[in-house]
């Protein structure tokens, strides 16, 4: 039988200041997550950092440890709200982008290729379990004018820009400024079905079955789109 070898003392120290941090991260992340439900809930000047202190089941000391300020854990609230954002649409975006190159001239490609990423990124989101508040406050930041709007915008934009270009690239340049409300159109109609599809699915019912939700609604709206993008329908 192996025994294991006791631990030293000189590793006792190395072993409590590990555990120590791993408390610290995991406090850490319950403070953001209710505060991130909290904000959306009830907005910035309705929250009290005792509130989410309380919600988070922490010491209210422990907001200005980690965050500074009630000012500073609102602002990685909305930082993580980015960066999961960010995570979402930058794969499809870079995608899109060296789709428009490779396939250039071949618009059956191209309409394929934008169906398949609208496909891929609802996929990735639509069977995450629902992290509270995410929604409301990607909303209510893009809305506001201000550092925190402009860092979302900046995610954002580039996607909406390249899919533009792409409509552009099926279809002629005469096409750009149908392209830019089209791609303002999938793009917030994107983000609409996975801001709605839990509460859609809970009050409709039935089975849950997300690859093939993402596809046919990924379908669906491109099916929407390519008429206006075809150069035949509109030749003299």
């Amino acid at each position: 039988m192996t025994t294991q070898p006791p631990v030293s003392n000189t590793s006792l120290p190395a072993v409590r200041d590990d555990l120590r941090a791993a408390r610290g991260r995991a406090t850490k992340t319950r403070l953001l997550s209710e505060a991130l439900r909290l904000f959306a809930e009830r907005g910035y000047e309705g929250v009290s950092t005792r509130a989410v202190a309380q919600a988070a089941e922490s010491n209210v000391a422990l907001i200005a440890f980690h965050f500074g300020s009630k000012r500073g854990l609102y602002e990685a609230a909305v930082e993580a709200v980015a960066r999961r954002t960010a995570e979402a649409i930058s794969p499809a975006e870079e995608n899109l982008r060296r789709g428009i190159t490779e396939f250039a001239g071949k618009r059956e490609e191209l309409l394929d290729l934008l169906r398949s990423e609208i496909n891929a990124f609802l996929t990735r989101l639509l069977p995450e379990e629902r992290t509270p508040g995410f929604f409301p406050l990607l909303i209510h930041e893009m809305h506001e004018q201000g550092e925190l709007s402009e860092r979302l915008w900046n995610i954002l934009l580039p996607a909406l820009h390249t899919v533009e270009e792409l409509l552009v690239t099926v279809s002629t340049p005469e096409h750009r400024p149908r392209a830019r409300t089209a791609a303002f159109l999938l793009i917030d109609s994107v983000m609409g079905i996975v801001r709605d599809y839990d509460m859609f699915r809970r009050h409709m019912g039935g089975d849950q079955n997300f690859t093939q939700d993402a596809a046919l609604l990924a379908e669906l709206l491109c099916k929407g789109i390519e008429p206006g993008f075809d150069p035949s329908l509109h030749a003299n």
